[in-house]
């Protein structure tokens, strides 16, 4: 019976503690972050460092971003896999 006691308690703790961590890492999903980006996507200029800092932050929120018509209007293909290169991102599979 201590012995259930104990492994529940332990069951416990490791729940609250991956639900701690689950709630620090959450990315709030706000475009208006990747603004930086903005010039990167639409002409050929290079990506800032702060774009790519943006970008790998917001990356789980990638294909949320492209359900958005406005949002897939502005992306110039070569643009986009020119600073997924300079910024070593790898966007997620929608």
């Amino acid at each position: 019976m201590k012995k259930a006691s104990v492994v529940l308690a332990l069951l416990v703790t490791l729940l609250v503690f991956a639900n701690e961590v689950r709630v620090s890492t959450a990315v709030n999903c706000v475009i208006q972050d990747l603004i930086p980006c903005l010039n990167a996507v639409t002409t050929p200029a290079p990506p800032s460092a702060l774009c790519c800092s943006k970008l790998i932050v917001q990356g789980s929120c990638f294909c949320q971003y492209l359900k958005n018509p406005l949002v897939k209007s502005f992306l110039n293909p070569s643009n986009v896999q020119k600073i997924n290169s300079k910024c070593s991102f790898t966007p997620p599979t929608c």
